[in-house]
């Protein structure tokens, strides 16, 4: 009887991937909310958001390095709440993205956000269901949009990556594109919206080849890499 509990489960949950049904998880400490992927709402964002970009005066150089189709990475450093949506303007290609699991406990905005493409990610802890759902995007051969610094800094400094988003570079093999941004820090100012001039710029994939040593050193060694290629860009803005 179990064994056959189980494998309707399994075979639900087959179905969902299928039609594009991301299920949030239970942890959230709400029922699971099923919203299909890639919605009219994503299609409304794309054309909403450039206009909202030409605001911001947003230029964008090096996009031609995001590969056309396949996985990958786009490491971002990570300035202000406006980050996802700019950079999801900057690039063609539909992504998915990491965001914070608190986004996910304001009913009208989770919804909003997993349209668009976001599941969650419990900061501070090691989120396996998150690593597991990211490496599974990238399985799919989608693009995945990571903050590896974890957390907002406006200091005009690219600060340390977590060593998750070298985890996931090694382990899906896809290529990391590092991108940095300038200019959102100064979305508020003095508690007041403005609209400063954005630059965005992505390089070549970064070139983790060469690592060598135990898992978690690489992982480390990898991060540490990522790091140096966006700082590298961001000094050049």
């Amino acid at each position: 009887m179990n064994d056959d509990r189980a494998s309707d489960g399994r075979a639900v949950r087959l179905d969902e991937r299928k039609r594009g049904i991301v299920r949030l998880p239970e942890a959230l400490g709400r029922l699971p909310v099923y919203v299909p992927a890639d919605t009219g709402l994503y299609k409304v964002a794309r054309v909403v958001l450039p206009l909202v970009a030409q605001a911001y005066r947003l230029e964008v150089s090096g996009t031609e390095h995001l590969p056309l189709d396949g996985p990958a990475v786009l490491a971002v450093n990570h300035q202000s709440d406006f980050d996802p949506w700019l950079v999801g303007v900057a690039f063609p290609r539909p992504m998915k993205f990491l965001a914070k699991s608190e986004l996910f406990r304001v009913p009208l905005l989770q919804r909003l956000i997993v349209a668009l493409g976001a599941f969650p990610i419990e900061r501070g802890v090691g989120d396996r269901e998150a690593l597991r759902r990211s490496l599974e995007v990238l399985a799919a051969g989608h693009v995945l949009l990571m903050f590896p610094e974890g957390t907002r800094h406006t200091d005009g400094r690219v600060h340390d990556f977590q060593p998750g988003v070298g985890m996931l570079a090694l382990r899906s093999g896809a290529p990391v594109i590092p991108v940095a941004m300038k200019g959102n820090e100064r979305f508020t100012t003095e508690g007041r919206l403005s609209f400063p001039k954005v630059r965005l710029m992505a390089g070549p994939p970064v070139d983790l080849s060469s690592l060598e040593g135990r898992r978690s050193e690489m992982y480390l060694a990898a991060a540490a890499r990522i790091h140096e290629a966006v700082s590298s860009l961001y000094a050049r803005l």
